[in-house]
């Protein structure tokens, strides 16, 4: 990797993580007044029709993978404006076909298990229709977005991306004011506001795309040999991403008919403090995954294996560092953030955190491995570790376990399982060094953790409430930053972050 490219990754980052922080803090305070607004039994009926809306996603989120990955990977090759524009014709084609199975689906499927398979409440079901048909309308504004945002994301305009995510905040925030004075149905209103918020977004990425790149300007085009390898590449990613958003919106079914709506009320929660972290370390990897691209579009492993190390290792200091106080004050944050927290709230929410750390981890590994387009027995493996998630979850509830056991069984399946399995795929496919890596980045971050968790610990349980929170964030930050430096971090990376530092306070020097 040059020096530009380590200086673009750097910027793009910072861009990211401004971008999160205000992202974070508009998303927290947007899902307290909507749960005001709304209450626990129509937050809950959102919840399960939102997720049966987003059981049909799996083909969106599998083309917006290939379509990143194409994208990305002939700007990787240096190819010319001609094959730039016939690539995104094929993806944004193979969208808008996507797009009408998507309704077909949602409209037959989807729609007779909201009406027959769930525990909503009679005189609520008329509104539950009409929000889902909301709901439908804007995954195929999402759907056909895709292409647009693979293309931001491809040049690297990160600064453009966050400006966007963070007008998608505001919007959110904007509905959810409007939820909270308005006197009518505030369910059905809240779906026609979300909807009306994905047109918006989508004419803004069509403006941007429109007059910044004048290569990517939609064509119908299918070309049989060229769609084909798309949509092969996409039909395995389809399995892996069917199965995971099966399992998860088939764990809150479930949970919905043995438990309640109580409890889906509490995965809705938990999914949002998830991905409020999921966000930060999201910052740091879309800021390397083009990179990671491009240099297996090269030919350049060594570069990308580094590169894959020290995004592995830096994504994990990056989550852990606001998961690790979370986890532990959990309770106490929850009631600051929601006011009345809803029964399982709080033991979810630590339960997805510690599997999102498990990703953190070896989230690189996914981008490195598409990279290759030689992803099928791959999706295999990773399909069946989601499946067993399902079964889990489904074998403890009838054998009447607590509801925290059954959602804390991805530990082993989401988490441990799958890093064996990108593991394996990475030594197989890029002859990765998982001796080097066991070295460089497991073992220190094992040490980190073994340091720091029995001081947190310890601190939670001497101490409650901020003080509690502000000595366990404050030691959480200065453990692994001490780890960071000196366990984490090669010799070339302390010598180039202590140069940098020395720059900054002597510029004169230079």
């Amino acid at each position: 990797m040059s020096l530009n490219d380590n200086k673009r990754i750097a910027k793009n980052t910072i861009y990211l993580y401004a971008r999160t922080i205000v992202v974070l803090f508009v998303s927290l305070y947007t899902s307290r007044l909507v749960l005001q607004a709304l209450g626990e039994i129509d937050m809950g009926i959102y919840n399960v029709v939102a997720g049966i809306v987003m059981l049909m996603t799996f083909l969106q989120a599998t083309q917006a993978q290939a379509t990143s990955r194409f994208i990305t990977f002939e700007l990787g090759k240096q190819s010319g404006e001609d094959r730039q524009r016939k690539m995104f014709s094929i993806c944004a084609t193979i969208h808008v076909l996507i797009a009408l199975g998507a309704v077909l689906l949602t409209e037959t499927i989807g729609l007779w298990i909201v009406n027959h398979w769930t525990s909503i409440p009679a005189e609520r079901m008329a509104s539950a229709n009409a929000i889902y048909q909301f709901a439908i309308i804007a995954l195929v504004i999402q759907t056909i977005r895709v292409p647009l945002d693979a293309v931001v994301i491809s040049h690297e305009k990160m600064s453009v991306y966050a400006f966007i995510s963070i007008l998608e905040a505001l919007l959110y925030l904007t509905n959810a004011i409007i939820l909270t004075h308005f006197g009518g149905d505030r369910l059905l209103l809240s779906g026609a506001l979300i909807t009306l918020s994905a047109f918006v977004l989508f004419f803004v990425y069509f403006i941007y795309v429109r007059f910044h790149f004048r290569q990517y300007q939609f064509k119908w085009l299918w070309d049989k040999q060229e769609s084909l390898q798309v949509l092969s590449f996409s039909g395995w990613t389809l399995l892996g991403s069917g199965t995971d958003t099966m399992a998860q919106q088939g764990v809150s079914l479930l949970m919905n008919n043995f438990v309640g709506l109580v409890a889906n009320t509490a995965l809705g929660f938990a999914q949002q403090v998830n991905n409020a972290v999921k966000r930060f370390v999201a910052s740091f990897s879309t800021a390397f995954n083009p990179q990671v691209i491009k240099l297996y579009a090269n030919g350049d492993a060594p570069a990308m294996h580094k590169l894959v190390r020290r995004a592995s290792k830096f994504s994990f200091v990056l989550c852990y560092v606001f998961g690790l106080p979370l986890i532990v004050n959990m309770p106490f944050v929850l009631s600051l953030w929601l006011g009345n927290v809803p029964e399982y709230t709080s033991i979810f929410c630590q339960l997805i955190l510690i599997c999102t750390i498990f990703d953190s981890i070896t989230g690189v590994f996914y981008t490195a491995i598409t990279a290759t387009g030689r992803i099928k027995f791959f999706q295999i493996l990773i399909s069946i570790s989601f499946l067993l998630d399902l079964l889990c979850a489904y074998l403890l509830l009838v054998a009447h376990f607590h509801p925290e056991i059954v959602f804390g069984s991805r530990i082993i399946t989401r988490g441990i399982i799958n890093m064996m399995i990108e593991l394996f795929f990475m030594r197989q496919l890029l002859h990765f060094d998982l001796r080097l890596y066991a070295k460089e980045v497991i073992l220190p971050i094992l040490l980190t953790i073994a340091i720091s968790v029995p001081i947190a610990s310890l601190i939670a349980h001497k101490t409650s409430g901020w003080l509690c929170l502000i000595v366990t964030t404050s030691v959480s930050v200065t453990i692994t930053g001490i780890c960071l430096f000196y366990f984490i971090m090669d010799k070339d990376e302390r010598a180039s972050l202590t140069a940098s530092i020395k720059q900054r306070l002597n510029p004169s020097e230079n």
